[in-house]
């Protein structure tokens, strides 16, 4: 290190000296320390050839003439202490140019990365039946105008599961799930998750879904939910935040509870009222008073 640091304070005086310097000399340096001088500056040197005794005596001349006079020690070890600050910022910025070129070359290859990944096709018939599946629901096909799939009310009630959700349903009544992707509004749907089956005479319930059961439903709208506002906060951070969401949402209607006996509705026959004597017409009257 304190031959480089030598070398260096030697190119220095060379450079700033205004005596020509022997070229032999010029060059040698020229050889170790390629950054501190140019080819102007070799051209420009004497064509002299010196000895090597003359050299040294012409170097420490040099020295004697240029070199700055300290009156304490402490001024020379600063000077070292920079001058090795100064050998140091040196590397540290090599390494650290050489750091962020490896870097920026690591980000370069993953955002072509990024950019040369082709994008997931859009999902298919195949996987359109397959994800509505994992939801819990099956697409039946679309409803005519003709189809009377509406029916009186029956007692009977189910529970079944869409998504990560259960509904306790009977027939002609309305649930509102998040939204169906995969269906549109006037679809017939079924409902392939049925956890539980009831009516007045029995139950049945599933291990986790009942066999040979469904329940057949309609899609009625895709709607939006009511905005409901997300406000974060830290103190003293000047850290506020204020979102808001609607959550997509499904409304079914259902049709019809398979997998269970339905009992017959009974209907009790109106209770006839009792007819009241009606009065006498004039006819009668005088009819049983001439009879009298």
């Amino acid at each position: 290190m304190a031959h480089r640091r030598s070398l260096h304070s030697l190119a220095r005086l060379i450079s700033s000296s205004s005596t020509v310097a022997p070229r032999c000399t010029v060059k040698s340096l020229a050889s170790i320390l390629p950054n501190h001088f140019s080819t102007a500056a070799i051209s420009s040197s004497s064509d002299c050839i010196l000895p090597d005794s003359e050299a040294t005596s012409w170097c420490s001349s040099l020295f004697s003439r240029n070199r700055a006079r300290h009156f304490c020690s402490s001024s020379r070890k600063d000077d070292d202490e920079g001058e090795d600050e100064e050998d140091g910022g040196e590397d540290d910025d090599e390494e650290s140019e050489g750091d962020y070129s490896d870097e920026d070359e690591e980000g370069a290859r993953e955002s072509s990365d990024s950019n040369s990944k082709p994008k997931p096709p859009p999902p298919g018939p195949v996987d359109k039946v397959a994800r509505a599946a994992e939801i819990g629901y099956k697409v039946v096909g679309k409803l005519r105008p003709s189809e009377k799939v509406f029916k009186p009310y029956e007692p009977v009630y189910a529970v079944v599961q869409i998504g990560s959700h259960q509904f306790k349903v009977s027939n002609g009544d309305t649930i509102v799930a998040e939204k169906l992707k995969f269906c549109d509004i006037n679809d017939k749907l079924i409902l392939t998750k049925v956890l539980l089956l009831g009516s007045a005479t029995q139950t049945i319930v599933g291990r986790p879904i009942v066999p040979d059961s469904a329940v057949h439903a309609v899609v009625e709208e895709h709607a939006l939910d009511e905005k409901v506002i997300i406000f974060k906060k830290k103190r003293r951070k000047n850290y506020r935040r204020t979102k808001g969401h609607r959550q997509e949402l499904t409304r079914l209607r259902i049709t019809d509870i398979q997998g269970i006996a339905k009992p017959e509705i009974k209907v009790d026959p109106k209770p006839t009222k009792p007819t009241k004597p009606s009065k006498p017409t004039v006819e009668e009257q005088e009819q049983v008073a001439v009879a009298a």
